[in-house]
């Protein structure tokens, strides 16, 4: 008899955790392992496997049956071989097949023609400025507002379908004969690549409890796209000296406020994948880590640093640690005080 594998979310359901199906290939609930409250553990029922991108716990059915129980691997996976239930045959559902992300110079292209469709809010304008940007500053980062409500996504996606191949742009899926938009309300912030180019959008969600920063994405939609965890590149391109960061904002703002300092942002402090490749394609030869100041006493924190630390010996990038008044959490908070002093 062969190695069996279990169905994510009926052993997710098992070892006590609050999980619906939904029908989407992933679910996402509060991570029991580390306590985050903002669902950032993912179920993904294509592969049975689980992500916490807040601590980075991560595994397949079973060690989650495992970790959950108490269990040792082995007696876990036997426990869960008895389970009727569980090895129950799950119905054949048809769904249409999620795309690959399609090439970056097709992502750029069709993202800064849906820039271009919308406005920057006052009111979004106003942070912007508030965090130390200029005017000038804004409009070359390329900021923009989308507003809330159906008609204008619809609207954003009749418009660009007209002139583009929305298939593998991440946020935009086919249903009932048409291109549609997925996508938050909020603050649209350009994720640009080593050469400049926009390979992905977040989004800064307005009054959001939970998922502050989230990516434009249509995952779970038919005929969608996933955006990956893309890192943003803002400074001199030139230099070889980059300070890593979390976010791609306050890596702009840290940028503008030390006049070009090369900047490496990543979505969040355990989203390390596609790192080594963008130093690689920048050629930097010395790393600083510049995560917030609340690594000092965060164990989560604390552990993505020892994380980055690693991926950049791998990289063969030496990397030391950035530190400034505690005061401060962010660098880019640290920065805008000194700027205004």
């Amino acid at each position: 008899m062969g190695y069996k594998t279990f169905p994510i979310l009926p052993t997710a359901r098992k070892s006590g955790l609050p999980v619906e199906d939904s029908g989407q290939r992933q679910v996402h609930i509060n991570c029991p392992f580390c306590g985050d409250r903002r669902r950032r553990l993912y179920l993904y029922t294509g592969t049975d496997q689980y992500h916490c991108f807040h601590c980075g716990a991560h595994g397949n059915a079973v060690s989650l049956y495992a970790r959950r129980t108490g269990l040792s691997y082995r007696d876990a996976y036997h426990e869960l071989l008895g389970d009727s239930v569980i090895h129950f045959p799950r119905p054949a559902v048809q769904c249409p097949p999620e795309r690959g992300p399609a090439p970056l110079d097709r992502r750029d292209t069709v993202y800064r023609a849906m820039l271009g469709l919308l406005p920057l809010s006052a009111a979004h304008r106003d942070s912007l400025l508030a965090r130390g940007l200029t005017d000038a500053a804004i409009r070359q980062n390329g900021y923009r507002t989308l507003g809330s409500g159906k008609e204008l996504r619809d609207q954003i996606a009749a418009q660009l379908s007209a002139r583009f191949d929305l298939n593998g742009i991440p946020g935009f899926f086919y249903k009932l004969g048409a291109w549609r938009t997925c996508a938050y309300s909020g603050l649209l912030v350009p994720v640009r690549a080593a050469d400049g180019r926009v390979q992905g959008i977040q989004i800064r969600r307005d009054d959001a409890e939970r998922m502050k920063y989230a990516w434009m994405s249509s995952a779970d939609r038919p005929y969608g796209t996933g955006a990956r965890s893309w890192v943003h590149v803002a400074g001199d391109r030139s230099r070889k000296e980059a300070v890593i960061t979390e976010g791609p904002i306050k890596g702009d703002v840290s940028s503008f406020l030390t006049e070009g300092t090369l900047f490496v942002c990543i979505p969040g402090v355990n989203a390390v994948s596609f790192l080594a490749d963008a130093l690689k394609e920048l050629r930097v030869s010395q790393a600083w880590e510049a995560f917030d100041m609340d690594k000092r006493c965060n164990p989560q924190v604390q552990a993505a640093v020892s994380r980055l630390r690693l991926e950049m010996k791998k990289a063969g990038v030496p990397c030391r640690t950035m530190a400034w008044d505690p005061a401060y959490k962010g660098i880019d908070d640290f920065l805008a005080m000194k700027r205004s002093a």
